[in-house]
């Protein structure tokens, strides 16, 4: 979620990654009927984040904590990637060992969040486990995609766009999740504001991604 500490003010940036989000929202709720199945759940994702993100944002410029919203949309945010990878990568291996994996992280998010000290603390053992998981299915897809070499017009591959933007998200935000803490406590707070603000330029590139793949249509 863009902006999810407290320290990060706003910033012109924040607002492009707000309409980023809303035209991708907007296009799953337009698309939704015309795009195949599987695909359907990724319009399904863009419209689950975009109360969230609306809200995280309003809560920001309030100047409240919105990192209690940051369980609902790690958790929700997995299990659409899954059941849309699912749809896509189309392996019995995968659809065997998925759901299993999707509980337990659910479960480890569920414990993580309510024993803890507090749901306005940001969590980032749950960001990284996330985002290897996301990275996992994506690195799946990838795999098939260059062993099969059924596609011929990668740029007319909708789901080319999603990996793709979803490799140079979680990559970076990784990154940001496994030395948030520590940069958070030895660090300035513009230095931290500087660290977050390539979190949100990555959010603008994964949902340009996902505003693109809603619209092309696939060739191959």
């Amino acid at each position: 979620m863009a902006d999810i500490l407290s320290a990060i003010s706003l910033s012109p940036l924040s607002s492009v990654s707000i309409v980023a989000i809303l035209v991708a929202g907007f296009s799953g709720i337009v698309r939704f009927q015309q795009l195949p199945s599987s695909l359907r759940y990724l319009a399904a994702l863009t419209i689950f984040e975009l109360p969230l993100e609306l809200l995280g944002f309003w809560l920001m410029l309030v100047q409240h904590n919105n990192l209690f919203l940051m369980p609902i949309y790690t958790v929700g945010e997995l299990v659409l990637l899954a059941l849309l990878y699912k749809r896509t990568i189309r392996s019995a291996t995968f659809s065997r060992v998925m759901p299993g994996i999707v509980g337990a992280f659910i479960v480890y998010v569920g414990f993580d969040s309510l024993l803890g000290p507090s749901l306005h603390w940001f969590r980032p053992g749950q960001q990284v486990v996330q985002s290897l998981l996301v990275l996992g299915m994506v690195g799946w897809y990838f795999w098939k995609l260059m062993s099969e070499l059924r596609v011929r017009h990668l740029e007319q591959e909708p789901m080319f766009w999603v990996s793709t933007g979803l490799v140079i998200y979680f990559l970076g935000y990784l990154q940001i999740a496994l030395f948030s803490n520590y940069l958070l406590r030895h660090y300035s707070a513009a230095f931290n504001r500087n660290v977050w603000a390539v979190e949100i330029l990555l959010t603008i590139v994964l949902h340009s991604c996902y505003s693109l793949a809603l619209w092309i249509r696939p060739r191959k």
